[in-house]
């Protein structure tokens, strides 16, 4: 980017909509952390790193070395809590190393991470906040646990904007719902402006969630990646799965027909009736061969003419999607979907810290694989307008 257009650029507000509390500790205020803490779980730590990578690196002795005084170990360090392009495409590889950030127990409950301590909290929300500073980022939503948000709130004169999205259980959302309802219309309910659900997707599909009005979406890439990507293969899927996409495609018989999709109400309706006497648990093997390929290329497209009309903008997370989602390849990133059918996006970093990565980068990457310098100002200004107190009404332009 030239200098005028940097120059423009850091006039204009720059909004993070999409992070993680904890991701986005960098490494060096994680180190002091774990060097200061008196006691941590080196032994699961090290026993995930070992059946995720194959072997334990040196992390223990590294933080001793700086507890020590050796100031080089923070580099080492750096390089080995990092999740690196080396890494990627492998989930269990990234939760091991995101377990350093929960490794240093609490002395005085052993049941709770001392990371999500009031004093811990507190201190790292300050050190992103200074992190956010240095990158110009003046405006961030942040998902925290209900735990943490008054800890995580920033003074009231902070000279930066901080909003959150508390956390709620896939499997049991209900259980923390009382008290974040009693946080939203408590004295700093300002600071919280939306719910997210965290955890393990993996059997607790969207469904339920999917059509209830969300302003924003999390990454999407359902939704852009080509599925010409995969080439024909066999996917299993239960049977409860198997049920949801039929009821699906029976409520949305008319639009995914104009979309082109083939739908025969008689044949899944017979289906439905067979799977009917199988538990939900049970599997079911599906080929899919280049007709079903482009059928479902056909269901992306109604898709997101669906999310077009309801005016929900998806967050994009390119280290992210690249790294956990094995999106090696720059061409088959679904950014070009939503760029080729007009759908608003913006582009934020997810865990900045465990992926060693800036605002800057991830625009960078975006703009250079599509557009460039008009469409960067055109991003920022898509993430200023798609903030949730602009969505919602509660606050202006």
């Amino acid at each position: 980017m030239r200098d005028d257009d940097r120059d423009c650029e850091s006039r204009r507000m720059r909004a993070e909509l999409h992070l993680h509390f904890h991701g986005c500790i960098r490494p060096l205020p994680l180190l002091r952390h774990l060097a200061r803490s008196e006691r941590v779980l080196w032994d699961w730590y090290e026993r995930e790193m070992a059946v995720a990578y194959g072997s334990v690196p040196p992390t223990r002795r590294l933080v001793e070395r700086y507890r020590q005084g050796d100031s080089a170990a923070a580099a080492e360090f750096a390089r080995l809590f990092v999740f690196g392009d080396e890494d990627g495409g492998n989930f269990g590889r990234f939760q091991a190393k995101a377990n350093l950030l929960w490794v240093a127990a609490n002395p005085e409950d052993p049941t709770r991470p001392w990371a999500e301590t009031d004093a811990e909290v507190a201190r790292f929300a300050a050190e992103i906040r200074a992190d956010h500073r240095r990158q110009r980022i003046d405006y961030a939503e942040l998902r925290v646990s209900a735990e943490m948000v008054a800890a995580a709130q920033p003074p009231r004169y902070a000279g930066s904007a901080e909003r959150f999205a508390v956390t709620l259980s896939r499997s049991d959302p209900w259980r923390d719902w009382d008290r974040v309802r009693a946080l939203a219309l408590g004295p700093r309910g300002d600071t919280i402006t939306g719910i997210d659900f965290c955890g393990m997707e993996e059997g607790h599909p969207p469904k339920d969630k999917a059509e209830l009005g969300a302003h924003r979406l999390g990454h999407a890439i359902a939704l852009g990646v080509d599925p010409a990507l995969f080439g024909p293969h066999t996917r299993t899927e239960t049977v409860a799965e198997r049920r949801d996409q039929i009821a699906y495609d029976l409520r949305h018989e008319p639009g995914l027909r104009a979309a082109g999709v083939w739908v025969d109400p008689s044949a899944l309706r017979a289906e439905l009736d067979r799977l009917t006497a199988s538990p939900g648990t049970a599997t079911i093997t599906i080929e899919y061969e280049e007709r079903r390929l482009a059928q479902l290329r056909r269901r992306q497209e109604y898709a997101i003419q669906r999310v077009h009309a309801s005016g929900a903008v998806i967050e994009v997370c390119p280290t992210s999607n690249r790294r956990i989602g094995g999106i090696a390849d720059p061409a088959h990133h679904p950014v070009h979907r939503f760029l080729s059918a007009g759908l608003p996006f913006v582009v934020s970093s997810d865990d900045p810290g465990l992926f060693g990565t800036t605002l800057d980068a991830e625009l960078d990457w975006v703009c250079t694989h599509t557009g460039g310098a008009e469409l960067r100002r055109h991003l920022l200004e898509t993430a200023r307008q798609a903030r949730s107190e602009v969505r919602t009404g509660r606050a202006g332009h």
